[in-house]
């Protein structure tokens, strides 16, 4: 029985490797990776990807398509291998589909939540370049209004003439008073 990659497998059933990838991530017990995490398809797999793109062909949605009933034993090929993988159906099958759902809007959320924090940053950096720009106009000025004999970094003429910008309350402080 032969094994072939991702780029075979595409090339086999005329779509791009990214489909062939996609489809396999969507029914991981069926499509098996081999050490470095490739995915490597039998026969049978093939045949399994071309009844997913006859299905999505006839206007079936990839989320609603069901493996179960493409198979002739209706078992994954992972445990058709090892019948002591079995999971009952029922609530099992919905307790793991909730986690997955979880698990993905947890990442979700924590991507906001870095972009949240990246853009906050970037806001932070310019309000520095800009109060950056004002000391050096203001040390500029300071030198040339000043005797020489006086020293160029005097506190307390500078100190009058420095307006620094207001500071923003960043948008998880406004969410969290604690912070």
């Amino acid at each position: 029985m032969e094994m072939l990659k991702t780029k075979d497998a595409a090339e086999l059933l005329s779509v791009s490797q990214t489909t062939i990838k996609r489809w396999a991530a969507m029914f991981p017990d069926f499509f098996p990776k081999d050490r470095f995490g490739h995915y490597i398809f039998s026969e049978q797999a093939i045949s399994l990807l071309q009844s997913i793109k006859d299905r999505i062909n006839h206007g079936e949605a990839l989320e609603c398509i069901n493996l179960d009933l493409a198979t002739g034993t209706g078992q994954p090929v992972s445990q058709q291998e090892n019948p002591l993988l079995r999971t009952p159906d029922g609530p099992m099958e919905d307790m793991l589909s909730r986690i997955d759902y979880i698990e993905r809007s947890l990442e979700h959320k924590a991507d906001e939540v870095v972009s949240v924090q990246l853009l906050q940053q970037r806001g932070e950096l310019e309000d520095l370049r800009q109060m950056i720009k004002q000391l050096a106009v203001s040390l500029e000025t300071i030198q040339e209004r000043t005797d020489p004999s006086l020293s160029p970094y005097e506190p307390n003429a500078a100190a009058g003439r420095i307006q620094s910008p207001p500071r923003k309350r960043g948008l998880l402080r406004t969410f969290f008073s604690f912070l």
